[in-house]
Formats: structure tokens, C-alpha cells, sequence
């Protein structure tokens, strides 16, 4: 442990991003080895000690360190390499004040070279770094963790979740590799604790959800119907990519979903033609989709308006998820991993502010906004495949969001829907909605009772300006009713 330095108060007003960041990746270690009064325990100066690793140890000094001198920020400071952890210990709660906290806060040299990976061997943990919220000791003030990729390994049954904070900042935080059919990648707040779980007034940069694992892209089957029953699927391609034998899903999608009494279901059929190992998973096996099995036939009367849509990946339930964070902004958020909801979006979250999403395909729904008034600014929707966005809750917005698609396997694919009631969704407001080129059966706006087409009135509440149609044929500005 070296005994360095930073004025305390500098450190509270960057996390609340009341000032610009003083450092990148390559300079904040250096910034802060200059500086006197913050503990700093790097993991290089440790070496595996029977089960316990080198990050394990730095940890275990930092968080003994942390409870003697509370007040004191306190750091662990990564390699600009992997890192493996095996002791499954949360970050350190330690009260500060009147319902204040503090905890160990953690820096690296970039997601793309620091790295905190749960090592093989080790047993289960339910999160491989966490922050829980703890009532006695208040919200976590002023946390900082900057730099590297938290990784699950497929062993942890997600990489990340932060409990219980205040003005905290994150900088270019990776989290990646649940088990399949995890809940999420990465969590902010605690929903089930609404006082002590809440996240707010945090400073995000720079965050992505991933998954490791290949995933297949390109197949193009369409729908074989007997009435209004799926009766199979015509394979129209295999794919340009090959999709995974453990991993690769279906389902049926489109506007003439609100026309199904019981929506049908049915699986893929992949080849198998090679096979590659991934850590802690079974043998994924790969191949092009050749067929598939009908599972549920279904009944629906404008099978005419419903799509086949194929997707790949280990499947996790979202990629991020944001249960109780309030008055928070975000900058550049970027998903990957193969998720029913790429963002979600849950009450009691609201009065958050993000600006650039980037969120690729395999996920159902790219952003699932079921919270309160937050703002959307510069989403870009690159292969959305059911929904770029859904939309449930109280007032929000959608400003100068793209939409980007492989058309030829993306045919059943929306822009905008609205879930629910009318009530649910008074207040929302889409403005400047573009498309990079022309995508064929593009539907822009849908509601739970279907396409809402460019001459009918939006739901009530609802503002809706330059919303264009995807086709290349015209932007819509459609008739606004206010309340």
C-alpha cells in the first residue's frame, strides 16, 4: 500500500459531474500517485496467496484499510492486464456521517486492458462485483471506478451490480459473460429497497454489456401457414455467419401480432458443422439453420403482417438494467450481449438523461422504457429486432435517435411501441427520428391495439414530430392531442 493523495472535496465535485474529468485512461493513475491523502493498493504489489488472488489480497488490504480510516478515499488500482478474483467479497460499506457512506473505489487503464474475471475452479457467486446497499450506514458517496471489464467467467451469475449510491462516477466500465438466463449484465439500484438501494445523481461514461460467446447472423426464413395456424418455415437463408446449436432462437413477430389470440412458437433447426469451447460452457456447436420445429401453432388472422425473427447468443434477460436510479446522466452506452431488453428501463428509475446508445442486434427490444421521465438523446438502433423501443410509463423522450438494418433478415421490425393503456403513456414525446436507408415493412409507430398508421391519431398525451417512415416515402408529423 502506497499512503498518497486528493483533496476529497475535488473528488465529490467530478463525481456528480460538476466539473470536466482532470484525466483519461493513461492518466489517472499517474494523477493520482502525484497527489497526497488517498490510500492507493495496487494489485501488483501482490501475488496469489493459496485460493486468494492477487486482486483478491489488494482488496482485503483496501477494504481493512477503508474501515480504520473512513474518510480517507481509498483505491485499488488494477494491472493493465487480467485480474482474476476468486473470494466472492461485495465492496466494502463503511459509514461515513449521517446517513453517509463510503466504499473502495477502483481505477485501471481501460475496459480494453484492465480486467477483473472470475477465475476457473472457484464456486458461484450471485455477482462478481457488487456493491450492496446497506440501510444502517446510508448511501455510498462519491465512488469512482474508472477503467476495466468486469467478466463473470459464465461462472457468477451476472458480472456487475451497484446498490445504494450517491453522486458516484463510472468511466468506461465493461460488464460481460453471465450465466445464460441471467437477470442482467450489469444493475444500477435496488428496486425492492426504494431508500437505501436508490443509485442517484451518478455520472456514467462509457458503459457496455457483453458476451463473449459467437454468435450466428443473416438466416432468412418465412412463415408456412394452414389458416391462421404456423404450420412450419421456409428456410430462405442459412445465415452468412453460423449460428450456435445451444443458443440460437426464434420468434414470431410483426403487426399482426395484435391480431393473435395465442401467438405462435417454434425453434430452430442448426447443423452442426464445427464447434469451439468457450470457458465454463458447455461445447457451443455452430452450424447454418437448415429448418424449424414448430412448437405452438398459434392462431392468428393477419398472418399476412407476421415475420419469422431469428437471434443468437447466450441470453440474458437484459443487457442493463436500471432499477432504481434517479436523477443520473449517461454518456455513450453500448450493449452487445444477446438480451430479451438491451436497456431496461424500470419504475422507480426516472429524471435520468442519456445521451448516445449504441445497442446492436440479438436483442428483442433495444431499450425497454418502462420508468419516469427520462430522456433518450442519440440512440442509435443498429438491427433492433421486435422493437427499437418500447415505452410504458410516465412522460419521457426520444430525441435525434437513427435506425440502422440488414433489411433482408430484419422484415418484421418497429420502430416505436406503445405498451398498455393510453394512461400509461400520456406525455411521451419522439422528435426527430431518422433512418440511415430505405427498410422494406418498417413500421415506425405501433400500440398495443397495433400499426399505428402515418394518418391516425397517436394515443392521447402522445407528441410526435419528424418520425421518418424508414420506407424512403416521407417523415411524418402526426396530429398531437394534449390532455
Amino acid at each position: 500500500m502506497k499512503y498518497l493523495s486528493i483533496a476529497f472535496l475535488l473528488l465529490s465535485r467530478m463525481a456528480v459531474g460538476q466539473a470536466a474529468l482532470p484525466w483519461g485512461q493513461a492518466t489517472s493513475i499517474p494523477y493520482l500517485a502525484s497527489q497526497s491523502g488517498v490510500a492507493l493498493f495496487y494489485v501488483a504489489n501482490y501475488s496469489l496467496k493459496g485460493v486468494h488472488t492477487d486482486y483478491d489480497l489488494a482488496r482485503q488490504d483496501a477494504d481493512a484499510y477503508l474501515a480504520a480510516h473512513p474518510t480517507t478515499p481509498t483505491y485499488v488500482v488494477l494491472n493493465p492486464y487480467e485480474a482474476q478474483t476468486c473470494d466472492d467479497v461485495p465492496l466494502p460499506v463503511v459509514h461515513t456521517g449521517t446517513n453517509t457512506a463510503a466504499t473502495v473505489s477502483i481505477i485501471g487503464y481501460g475496459s480494453g486492458l484492465s480486467n477483473i474475471t472470475k477465475k476457473g475452479g472457484c464456486g458461484s457467486a450471485a455477482t462478481t462485483l457488487v456493491l450492496n446497499d446497506l440501510a444502517s450506514a446510508g448511501l455510498v458517496h462519491n465512488a469512482w471506478f474508472q477503467g476495466f471489464t468486469v467478466d463473470a467467467n459464465h461462472i457468477d451469475g451476472t458480472p456487475c451490480g451497484f446498490y445504494g449510491m450517491s453522486g458516484g462516477t463510472f468511466f468506461d466500465i465493461a460488464c460481460g459473460n453471465a450465466l445464460p438466463n441471467a437477470d442482467h449484465e450489469i444493475e444500477f439500484g435496488n428496486a425492492n429497497a426504494p431508500v437505501a438501494g436508490i443509485d442517484t445523481l451518478l455520472t456514467i461514461y462509457n458503459l457496455k454489456a457483453f458476451d463473449n460467446v459467437g454468435v450466428g447472423k443473416g438466416a432468412l426464413l418465412t412463415p408456412v401457414w394452414n389458416g391462421s395456424a404456423l404450420a412450419g418455415a421456409t428456410v430462405v437463408s442459412g445465415g452468412s455467419k453460423q449460428y450456435t446449436g445451444q443458443y440460437a432462437r426464434m420468434q414470431i413477430i410483426g403487426p399482426g401480432l395484435s391480431s393473435c389470440s395465442s401467438i405462435p412458437t417454434l425453434t430452430p433447426i442448426v447443423a452442426h458443422t464445427s464447434s469451439a469451447a468457450f470457458a465454463n460452457l458447455p461445447t457451443t456447436t455452430y452450424g447454418y439453420i437448415t429448418g424449424a420445429t414448430v412448437t405452438n401453432p398459434g392462431n392468428c388472422t393477419d398472418t399476412a403482417d407476421l415475420y419469422i425473427l431469428v437471434q443468437d447468443g447466450v441470453p440474458v434477460t437484459s443487457g442493463m438494467k436500471f432499477s432504481n436510479m434517479t436523477l443520473s446522466h449517461g454518456w455513450n452506452f453500448e450493449t452487445t450481449a444477446s438480451a430479451k431488453y438491451g436497456e431496461w428501463w424500470i419504475s422507480p428509475s426516472g429524471n435520468n438523461t442519456v445521451i448516445g446508445e449504441h445497442i446492436w442486434t440479438n436483442q428483442t427490444i433495444d431499450i425497454a422504457e418502462f420508468a419516469a421521465a427520462d430522456k433518450h438523446v442519440n440512440a442509435y438502433f443498429d438491427g433492433p429486432g421486435q422493437f427499437g423501443a418500447a415505452m410504458s410509463g410516465h412522460p419521457g423522450s426520444f430525441i435525434n435517435s437513427i435506425f440502422s438494418w440488414d433489411s433482408t433478415t430484419y422484415l418484421g421490425s418497429a420502430g416505436y411501441t406503445f405498451l398498455g393503456a393510453a394512461a400509461a403513456t400520456s406525455g411521451w414525446s419522439i422528435q426527430n427520428s431518422q433512418c440511415t436507408d430505405s427498410i422494406a415493412h418498417f413500421v415506425p409507430i405501433t400500440t398495443a391495439q397495433g400499426v399505428l398508421a402515418a394518418t391516425a391519431t397517436p394515443p392521447a398525451g402522445v407528441i410526435l414530430n419528424d418520425i421518418e417512415t424508414c420506407d424512403g416515402s416521407l417523415v411524418v408529423d402526426w396530429p398531437t392531442q394534449v390532455n
